[in-house]
């Protein structure tokens, strides 16, 4: 039998202490003990090909299916609970660019207020107005924070207990280029933060979740139980391609 998280001692869980972008690096404290990692940006490639996803001629249904289709946004989400007998957990999580905090300041009333407008309507019939929507929020470079990346914890369960003890997390992308077929693979090793409800970037982010879902998904506890911001500490390229010449 394992020691649940929910009745762990305070003192056992992790906590950010700092993110310094201007000094590239992240803090955190568990036991009293402080620790220090690396903080970097998203690789371009990665990062265009999730803005860029509904570029191109096709009707918006088939961009739509392109979107479901595609994994660049499907990274498995490993943690770790070294209690376990096998400590490494995975899942697949549907995970987003994020917009700066400022951006989202600026922008979340609006943003919700133009997802409850879909509401009442057919899905299919604001497919157009959907991917519109996505494509202006990532339109200015200068408001997606290159640090992090965004996810919405549905069911609170392993993933969730893992960051809370140990918020080292790592994402796994792999996706196949849609203009050169290229294999693309990233490895992006990250810090996990806890975002809570109701706060800004939570909001952000269940804004993000509820915009292509057609359907109502039951999270067993009713709200989300919590978003993650995945401050980017060290990429690695996995992609299947001659190494020949190539440098990183």
């Amino acid at each position: 039998m394992h020691l649940s998280v929910e009745y762990m001692p305070e003192q056992d869980l992790v906590r950010i202490r700092l993110i310094d972008r201007e000094n590239r690096r992240i803090e955190l404290v568990k036991n009293e003990v402080i620790l220090s990692y690396p903080l970097n940006t998203l690789p371009d490639r990665l990062k265009f090909a999730m803005a860029d996803v509904f570029e191109g001629p096709l009707p918006p249904e088939e961009k739509l299916i392109r979107l479901y289709e595609s994994s660049v946004m499907k990274p498995a989400v490993c943690t770790l609970n070294p209690s376990s007998p096998f400590p490494i957990n995975t899942c697949t999580k549907i995970v987003r660019l994020s917009l700066t905090d400022q951006a989202i300041e600026e922008r979340i009333d609006h943003l919700e207020g133009e997802l409850l407008s879909f509401q009442g309507r057919p899905f299919d019939e604001t497919i157009d107005d959907r991917i519109q929507f996505y494509r202006d929020l990532y339109a200015d470079e200068r408001d997606i924070d290159p640090f992090r990346l965004g996810a919405i914890e549905m069911y609170g369960e392993t993933t969730y207990s893992n960051i809370r003890v140990d918020s080292r997390t790592t994402l796994s992308f792999q996706w196949r280029h849609s203009k050169s077929g290229t294999a693309c693979g990233y490895q992006v090793n990250c810090i996990s933060e806890i975002s809570p409800p109701n706060d800004l970037f939570f909001r952000f982010m269940r804004v993000l979740r509820g915009l292509f879902s057609s359907q109502f998904v039951d999270t067993k506890r009713g709200e989300y139980t919590c978003a993650y911001k995945f401050w980017i500490s060290e990429v690695r390229d996995k992609s299947l391609v001659s190494k020949i010449g190539y440098s990183t």
